[in-house]
């Protein structure tokens, strides 16, 4: 018994195309949003924390963040809500499809978002909320795998603040 060639190609192949995209997040909840309604926010720019020169990731993050959360109907954002959430830029790695393709984790793309949620009025923190996302094997597939991570580890938060909204994420008592 013989293989086709044909059957090395498509292995091959198939090599170029496998991706992972995996999200994670971390949620630390003080208190969750009355239930009246739809949480209205006041939504602060998006700092850049990790020094990237070549691009605008606070504003690919606060245009990520504005869309997706225009996006829910749990969030209406506005210049007067009951709360004001902040965002940084924390984590970004461009990576290298290549380099992937060649050692998965080597080249890794990655991109990593944090939020703060507080009182509008008191300035106590409501929520805060890390979002995570990496590619870290495939090949030809995960090309331009930069640009898009951010608008992923964006909506790995919003999916935890929809979450938190809805009083799904139970709060944490207060350390003794």
């Amino acid at each position: 018994y013989k293989k086709a060639p044909w059957a090395h190609v498509c292995l091959v192949g198939s090599l170029f195309l496998l991706a992972a995209c995996h999200t994670a997040s971390t949620v630390d909840v003080s208190a969750v949003p009355a239930k009246s309604g739809p949480v209205t926010l006041i939504l602060e720019p998006c700092v850049d924390r990790t020094g990237t020169k070549d691009r605008n990731l606070a504003a690919e993050a606060s245009e990520a963040l504005r869309n997706a959360l225009g996006d829910t109907k749990e969030f209406v954002v506005t210049k007067e809500g009951s709360y004001r959430l902040s965002c940084d830029v924390t984590d970004f790695r461009e990576g290298s499809a290549f380099a992937r393709w060649i050692l998965p984790g080597l080249g890794q793309t990655a991109g990593k978002v944090a939020v703060m949620v507080t009182d509008a009025k008191t300035g106590a923190t409501q929520t805060t909320i890390i979002g995570e996302a990496r590619v870290s094997g495939g090949g030809l597939y995960t090309i331009g795998a930069d640009t898009y991570i951010i608008q992923t580890a964006v909506d790995e938060v919003v999916e935890k603040l929809r979450a938190w909204a809805h009083g799904d994420i139970k709060t944490e008592p207060a350390p003794s």
